[in-house]
């Protein structure tokens, strides 16, 4: 059976570019044979799924990628396949199960987020599959900052963090919980133990890559851990401090990356304008403006840009100042 047959339009009714194919029927779901070449397809598109989420953001993506686990789902559920296929369409479901519910959290789809999260944490219990257990809980402890949930948060990364031990998990998944927990105490302002997450997490990057690592682990380079202490620093209120780290990430951060970097410019913004450093502040929040409007959909870079519009309002003396406010107030709902 050709790879097109198998699938069905249930992908192309998904809107996404890579992949066409034709309306699934019900009446022919026993023809629906799955094997490797399927399985390869399906792996592929949620590769592809994530990394348009790192390049762009989750605005304009959570819905296509919901449309995209349905069909698995349909799968799962109807094909005809071997018992290892079907190991891993269920591996395949969970992962972009927990993607989906990053894609909602960064559209700030916060409800759709926690369903979708709690959904990937049940596949995972029901598996065992220690690695999703682990990076659900660690998406979901970000979350919670967002939510202004900062115990709940440093609860989420501690328990991956236990899950992350069954299996043995790399320094790289290690340096990612310690640096969710450090965020989660820097939310509820426990300045010491933020510190000594912050320590843990630079101590475990700086072990460095190995051939175990997640796929989901790639994102944090250099920059991107910079840019997680520095937000840290800035929940703290150490501002000048936070200053320093986000505008070291913004200048190291990769274009396939170019959602976090205009999330570390926000932030940057953000900090400057609590520091009255209005030049910075100007310099951050356009720079992160001219990203959304070349495209980039992140509902967290935006509300992070409305928090710095809303902080400049008091402070319009200057033509520059005023410029900036008058941008973001017109781009930034």
């Amino acid at each position: 059976m050709k790879r097109r047959t198998a699938l069905g339009a249930g992908v192309a009714a998904i809107g996404l570019p890579w992949l066409n194919a034709s309306t699934p029927s019900r009446t022919g779901a026993s023809d629906l044979r799955i094997g490797e070449e399927e399985i390869a397809v399906l792996q592929a598109t949620a590769a592809d799924l994530d990394a348009i989420d790192q390049r762009w953001g989750g605005d304009r993506l959570w819905r296509s990628a919901k449309l995209h686990l349905s069909y698995i789902h349909y799968v799962i559920d109807h094909g005809v396949y071997a018992e290892e296929i079907g190991r891993r369409l269920h591996a395949i479901a969970g992962q972009l199960t927990t993607s989906v519910a990053w894609f909602c959290y960064d559209a700030d789809e916060q409800t759709e987020a926690r369903v979708y999260f709690s959904e990937a944490l049940n596949a995972a219990m029901l598996t065992g599959d220690h690695p999703l257990a682990t990076r659900t809980l660690s998406n979901m402890s970000r979350q919670c900052i967002d939510l202004n949930k900062p115990r709940e948060a440093v609860r989420f990364a501690k328990t991956a963090e236990q899950y992350s031990k069954k299996w043995g998990a790399p320094p790289r998944v290690s340096a990612l919980l310690h640096i969710r927990a450090a965020q989660g105490y820097a939310s509820a302002g426990d300045e010491l133990s933020a510190s000594v997450s912050v320590k843990r997490a630079w101590s475990s990057f700086d072990q460095g890559p190995t051939d175990r690592d997640p796929e989901w682990t790639t994102f944090l380079n250099e920059a991107e851990l910079t840019c997680l202490e520095g937000m840290a620093r800035a929940d703290l209120g150490q501002h000048k401090r936070a200053i320093r780290l986000l505008d070291r990430s913004a200048s190291l951060q990769a274009i396939e990356h170019s959602r976090n970097r205009g999330m570390c410019l926000a932030r940057l913004a953000r900090a400057a304008v609590s520091d009255r450093d209005y030049d910075r502040t100007t310099d951050a929040a356009l720079e992160s403006l001219r990203l959304i409007e070349g495209g980039q959909s992140s509902a967290r870079t935006r509300r992070q840009l409305a928090v710095v519009r809303d902080n400049l309002g008091g402070h319009k003396t200057s033509p520059p100042l005023r410029e900036t406010f008058d941008l973001l107030d017109h781009h930034i709902a």
